[in-house]
């Protein structure tokens, strides 16, 4: 009777502790994140990511938490994909333009093409990728997309001499990387490539006398103290990304799964409004500082947007002799330009 009893006790407490498993709250169990970004926290993308990380956490009541490592200490900007891939990282931000080799179909969108908003090139981004599923994202999914400022006043030149037209560039060593460097060719300038962070002094020294980009990086370098002018012109593009492998997505659990999906293009929007901002801003303070905007002459400026259109011929023919649909994406690419710059 005793031994009966004794049974009747033990099966009684491990359906007792296995109910309470059961029920106890899915929110007991916190999902640990790690995010990884390639810059600094107080840039456009470092806020973004830190946005992503509010919003994401927030919204799942905690059972969310991640931790940010910015400044490349996790992966560096060329191998974000891979890590992310390998689970160096949980997620992680990127920019298509690192490695354009890496990203044929985006690498498209980063010519310095006439955007009239910087949310333009983050939609047809998002547009494309759903459309043709690029291969160049096979094994990640893509949870939000954002872009460096751009704009009519987001980007352009800002020099120690006034731009206006075609001539003033010829032969001027201006400072570009990326796509920019094959632009600033087209042009009839001298391209010289070097860090962000090399560029100030190198236009104390005249080493350089100006730089083509997204004026979002004036005001933090304080570039206004070396520089005279600013002439708004289309730039070259950075869309970035923020990508989970898409074999870890699936395994986490749904209800945070739903979240992340129902956020990604708020986040998206967050991002790409906080960017253009920011690089309306370049201008605004630079102009603040004594720095003289000009304007570059309707006719030299539709002459150069002429020069850099066999910037995107070449593209197609490399890209379509590695058996890619550069065309078709280009035609789609242009269909898109048109429509979201008709709504900016």
């Amino acid at each position: 009777m005793k031994k009966l009893l004794v049974s009747a006790l033990v099966v009684t407490l491990v359906i007792c502790i296995t109910v309470i498993g059961e029920c106890a709250p899915a929110s007991s169990k916190v999902l640990k994140l790690k995010f990884s970004n390639w810059t600094t926290p107080a840039s456009p993308p470092g806020k973004a990511t830190a946005k992503w990380i509010e919003m994401v956490e927030q919204r799942t009541h905690g059972k969310v938490k991640v931790d940010a490592m910015y400044t490349a200490t996790l992966l560096g900007g060329k191998n974000t994909v891979e890590g992310i891939l390998q689970g160096v990282a949980d997620v992680g931000m990127n920019v298509s333009s690192f490695r354009p080799e890496r990203f044929p179909m985006l690498a498209l969108l980063n010519y310095p093409h006439p955007y009239k908003h910087t949310m333009v090139p983050i939609k047809i981004a998002w547009d494309m990728y759903n459309k043709f599923n690029p291969n160049e994202f096979k094994g990640v999914k893509v949870i939000s997309i954002s872009c460096n400022g751009m704009g009519d006043n987001g980007c352009g030149f800002f020099t120690r001499f006034p731009v206006t037209g075609l001539a003033d560039l010829k032969g001027k060593e201006i400072r570009a990387s990326g796509t920019g460097v094959q632009a600033l060719e087209k042009l009839g300038a001298a391209p010289v490539f070097s860090p962000v962070e090399e560029i100030y002094e190198s236009l104390q020294k005249n080493i350089i006398k100006g730089a083509y980009t997204t004026f979002e990086i004036i005001k933090p370098f304080k570039f206004n103290e070396v520089v005279q002018y600013i002439a708004p012109f289309p730039a070259p593009a950075a869309v970035m990304f923020t990508i989970v492998k898409t074999e870890t997505f699936n395994s986490w659990p749904a209800d945070v799964k739903k979240v992340i999906e129902d956020m990604k293009m708020e986040h998206t929007e967050w991002a790409g409004n906080y960017a253009h901002s920011e690089g309306q801003e370049g201008l605004r303070y630079a102009v603040e500082k004594g720095v003289k905007q000009t304007t570059i002459n309707p006719g030299d400026r539709a002459k150069m947007l002429e020069l850099l259109k066999p910037l995107t011929d070449d593209w197609v023919k490399v890209n379509s002799a590695k058996g890619l649909p550069a065309k078709q994406w280009l035609d789609e690419f242009n269909r898109l330009l048109d429509k979201y710059n008709a709504q900016y």
